[in-house]
């Protein structure tokens, strides 16, 4: 039984919501309560903290109003990276593994609370940033994931996903104030070398104004990776310098 029954009497605006989400209960008492979010439907739990109000703010895609300061900016970007593909509509319901466990965050690490992300259910909530999909990304240019690649820009570019961009709208929990909201957006950028390619590429010459500070501290909390160098670290290091 839809609890939008009475959806020919909402506002336009809450008609325009509910396309985007809606929530589902069942005549069954004992079943579980169903969220669907563009299109997907969810069973929720006791980590469903997912309001009405955020829900809403999905599926807005300001990235591609092609008058929006978001996705002019957006495309000025993408503009200055001709050899990355492009990625700028994935959906914003991703895995807490792609979110946390894919990116190596600690079980108790805060972020993960229930006060910090807005949660569908234990194992599904919104993307709090778009390094939620660099390992799905990465895989699916090794699997050849037709399906993912297909949804690039300027795919050609980099048909394995070797470079690529991301932007999208994300979410977290914060306190509404002159720096902070709920949903924003971020763009993140992943480009890969062999071995090969690394000892190869030249880090660009900067103009003498230029003046780069690395506080970078490396230790036990921000360890070198163990697949890689000392040499290959200096090497990504200077590149991205």
């Amino acid at each position: 039984m839809s609890l939008l029954m009475g959806l020919r009497r909402l506002p336009g605006r809450q008609l325009q919501m509910s396309a985007r989400w809606r929530m589902y209960s069942s005549a069954k008492k004992h079943d579980t309560p169903v969220m669907e979010v563009l299109g997907s439907r969810y069973a929720t739990d006791e980590w469903t903290n997912a309001t009405p109000a955020i829900l809403d703010k999905t599926g807005r895609n300001l990235l591609h109003q092609e008058s929006h300061p978001l996705a002019i900016l957006k495309n000025l970007i993408f503009r200055e990276f001709p050899d990355f593909a492009y990625y700028d509509a994935l959906n914003p319901v991703v895995t807490t593994y792609q979110n946390f466990d894919s990116l190596g965050f600690a079980k108790d690490h805060p972020g993960r609370a229930r006060t910090d992300t807005y949660y569908v259910n234990e194992s599904t909530l919104l993307r709090t940033h778009t390094s939620a999909h660099q390992r799905q990304l990465l895989e699916a240019g090794v699997a050849g994931d037709t399906h993912l690649l297909a949804q690039a820009k300027n795919r050609l570019a980099a048909p394995n996903n070797e470079r690529f961009l991301v932007a999208a709208d994300v979410y977290r929990r914060d306190e509404i104030d002159a720096s902070h909201y709920p949903a924003f957006h971020q763009m993140e950028g992943v480009c890969t070398f062999t071995h090969d390619e690394l000892r190869r590429a030249q880090a660009p010459e900067l103009p003498n104004a230029t003046q780069l500070t690395d506080s970078t501290v490396i230790g036990a909390s921000n360890p070198v990776q163990a697949e890689h160098s000392a040499e290959d670290v200096a090497l990504v290091a200077a590149h991205m310098k």
